[in-house]
């Protein structure tokens, strides 16, 4: 649907915010999603309703873990799951 994921450290642009997740609608609007540490990677569900951001190993540390972000609401607050050993990237197939 033309939205824009982006994984870093503030809204696109920014370089020096805490760990987030942006997301930008094809209108220009931007939903900042706040991360508890470093991540590296996102994919979206096929339906659009659900980020997958990895954990990893980033130059502030790395964790190893998914966080899941829940689209749709903005209420919600992200999930963190362990998995593996430093995820550097991910898939939905």
């Amino acid at each position: 649907d033309g939205t824009l994921l982006v994984v870093g450290t503030g809204p696109i642009g920014s370089d020096d915010e805490d760990p987030s997740l942006t997301v930008r609608s094809p209108d220009g609007a931007e939903r900042v999603v706040p991360l508890d540490g470093p991540h590296e990677d996102v994919a979206v569900s096929k339906d659009g309703r659900t980020a997958y951001v990895t954990g990893g190993f980033t130059r502030d540390g790395y964790w190893n873990g998914i966080t899941v972000v829940d689209l749709d609401d903005e209420e919600s607050e992200p999930v963190r799951l362990k998995a593996g050993n430093r995820p550097l990237g991910i898939a939905i197939l």
